[in-house]
């Protein structure tokens, strides 16, 4: 590719020219970066990043905050070098070149989308945005262009085959699955200077209910549990979140059965599993979708980064210090 010698060295873009003698020049802006033979400014690359300065200002301040804008603008300038990447190797290969019609179809589409009344409002909405019609549908051609190129270079060269899908959906059932539920009631012998009288109630409680005795009238009766007077009922829960002590408890406890006596930081408890819901895994046809489009987007980063390796390769770049001076 050429390279523009007079963009080489400390390179400033300067205001309207005036005499030398009657006023001096003052510096408006700054390139920042060149690629091949195109420049990106400072004033572009502060246009990008004022919306993430104001994201970033209501979660960081003070020097974690420059840290985290130094890390965005560095971010925003290695777009803004693909995007050109991009939009030089479309120009190269004549995409673009006729797509006046299919951008005012999509500005169209968009403007239905939003229930936009006709262009008029359209685009009084833009300038509302600080945007022009003009400068939209600029943007919306570019961002179609590089589509297009992105589709035939990237997306393109990838291929998924239902085997795929279908042995990711066996390796990750888990995944899509809904989780083990229990509902459970508790009776909890609180512990007031003797472990062993505690232990012992609750162990002769435990006792009655093998013997038939109703749960919700025992944890009425002893619990000092906060769910006591309504029978000790305390909720359903997914198991892989419950307590690990009471999760052990009633692991193999069946639907309406009662667990063994625990020791919990609390006191004594016994826990009886009102209901248990099982783990199911959703149909792989309900995922299929899903799995899709994951396995699509695992296989296409590696191909886009690719590409973009093999045009900066065959690219000039050079990126600017704060001076202009080339790093």
């Amino acid at each position: 590719m050429r390279r523009t010698l007079w963009l080489l060295g400390s390179i400033l873009i300067w205001s309207q020219a005036l005499p030398a003698q009657t006023k001096p020049a003052k510096i408006v802006d700054r390139i920042v970066a060149q690629v091949n033979d195109d420049i990106i400014t400072l004033s572009e690359l502060n246009k990008e990043l004022a919306e993430v300065r104001q994201e970033l200002a209501q979660k960081y301040t003070g020097e974690q905050l420059e840290q985290e804008l130094k890390k965005a603008e560095k971010d925003l300038l290695e777009e803004l070098i693909r995007q050109r990447l991009f939009l030089q190797k479309a120009k190269e290969l004549g995409i673009g070149a006729s797509m006046d019609v299919q951008v005012s179809t999509e500005i169209e589409r968009m403007r239905k989308q939003y229930n936009i009344k006709d262009m008029e409002e359209f685009e009084r909405a833009l300038e509302q945005q600080g945007m022009t019609l003009s400068g939209y549908r600029e943007y919306v051609r570019k961002q179609m262009i590089i589509g297009t190129l992105i589709g035939e270079f990237v997306d393109s060269r990838i291929t998924l085959l239902s085997e795929e899908i279908e042995r990711y959906y066996r390796d990750h059932v888990k995944d899509y699955s809904s989780p083990e539920e229990v509902a459970l009631s508790e009776i909890l012998i609180p512990v007031s200077g003797n472990d062993g009288e505690g232990e012992a109630l609750a162990n002769e409680i435990r006792k009655r209910l093998q013997q038939g005795e109703s749960f919700a009238a025992l944890a009425s009766q002893y619990s000092k549990g906060p769910t006591a007077s309504k029978g000790g009922g305390i909720g359903t829960y997914q198991v892989a979140k419950l307590n690990p002590q009471i999760a052990a408890a009633v692991a193999s406890v069946k639907q309406g059965e009662n667990s063994a006596v625990i020791r919990l930081s609390e006191g004594f408890a016994i826990y009886h599993v009102d209901n248990r819901t099982p783990s199911t895994a959703r149909p792989l046809e309900e995922v299929r979708d899903k799995i899709r489009e994951l396995l699509y987007r695992q296989k296409r980063a590696p191909e886009y980064e690719r590409f973009v390796a093999q045009l900066k390769e065959d690219a000039y770049i050079q990126v600017f210090g704060e001076l202009g001076v080339g790093k």
